[in-house]
C-alpha cells in the first residue's frame, strides 16, 4: 500500500524542483512536535494545505520553528526525504534478499 502524502505549502509559486509533499510516515513520528508548534494535528494541518518548508523542517527536527531562507529549508527537507527513501529502500531490499536466501 502506498504511503499517504503530507503536503508542503509554499508562500508563492512552488519552485520547479521543490517537493510537493513528503511521505506521511516520515512526518507521523513527529506529530507531538507539530501539535506543540502549531496547535493542530497533522491531519488538520494537511487539510489546511500542509506546512511551509521551514515549518516542516522544524517539525521533522523536533524543534521550535524559526524563520530561514526558503531555498535552504527546501534543500534540507529534500535531503531528509532522500535519506528516508533510501532507508526504506534498503530495508525493503534487505527483506527481499533475506526472503530469497530462505527459499
Amino acid at each position: 500500500m502506498a504511503d499517504r502524502a503530507f503536503p508542503i505549502l509554499y508562500p508563492n509559486r512552488r519552485p520547479a524542483d521543490a517537493p510537493r509533499s513528503i511521505p506521511w510516515s516520515l512526518v507521523a513520528p513527529h506529530k507531538d512536535r507539530a501539535d506543540r508548534n502549531h496547535g493542530q494535528t497533522l491531519e488538520r494541518l494537511a487539510e489546511r494545505g500542509g506546512l511551509a518548508p521551514c515549518e516542516l523542517l522544524a517539525v521533522l527536527e523536533d524543534r521550535p520553528h524559526r524563520r530561514m531562507h526558503l531555498e535552504e529549508a527546501i534543500r534540507q527537507v529534500r535531503a531528509l526525504i532522500e535519506a528516508f527513501e533510501l532507508g526504506a529502500a534498503s530495508v525493503r531490499g534487505g527483506t527481499e534478499t533475506k526472503e530469497s536466501s530462505d527459499a
